[in-house]
């Protein structure tokens, strides 16, 4: 038996809802975008990629720049603390020689307000080494060497007094003589009032 379809040939129904219908030549074009896309897309992202590579190189050039601007000045630096210390040094040097220094001036001045104490001792020879003065001279007595030994002291500059002999010799008697110069130290409210 044959079938008639009365409600049309032309029309199907439709399974899922309508359809939209591209034309034939529409998906080579389609194509074509797609491609462009990844090809634009691609170059942008190389050339962010090579601006930024460009400036990474910018920024490492001007930090060696920066790095051998600073090892010259870190040279000199250390150039500066070797001259500073060997300065620091000599000033120390030169002023532990400046407090040990022994002034003959005053080395003599006091040796002199000494002997003008003691009456009947007199001086033949003086001899300085640093801070030790060695001297022989003559006196009438050993008494009169006692109190020379006595003003030596008395001055507090004369420190570690030596008699190395007294001999009597016709009546008045030789002596050799060895000691400190020292002068005094200040005593701490004498230096701080100084001040």
């Amino acid at each position: 038996m044959i079938r008639v379809n009365l409600i049309g040939a032309g029309r199907k129904k439709a399974k899922g809802g309508a359809k939209f219908a591209l034309p034939k030549n529409f998906t080579p074009i389609l194509l074509i975008i797609i491609v462009l896309a990844f090809a634009g897309g691609g170059y942008w992202w190389y050339a962010r990629l090579n601006n930024e590579l460009a400036d990474l190189d910018q920024k490492i050039k001007q930090a060696e720049a920066q790095k051998a601007a600073l090892e010259n000045v870190i040279k000199q630096d250390q150039i500066y603390e070797t001259r500073k210390k060997a300065l620091e040094n000599r000033v120390k040097v030169i002023e532990g020689l400046q407090k040990n220094q022994i002034s003959p001036v005053v080395a003599l001045d006091q040796l002199s307000e000494a002997v003008d104490r003691t009456q009947y001792v007199w001086l033949s020879s003086l001899n300085q080494n640093n801070a030790i003065l060695s001297m022989s001279g003559t006196g009438t007595s050993l008494n009169a060497i006692a109190d020379f030994y006595s003003n030596l002291t008395a001055t507090g500059y004369f420190k570690n007094i030596d008699v190395a002999n007294a001999t009597d010799n016709a009546g008045n008697f030789t002596f050799s003589l060895k000691c400190e110069f020292s002068p005094p130290r200040p005593a701490a409210g004498q230096a701080a009032g100084g001040n």
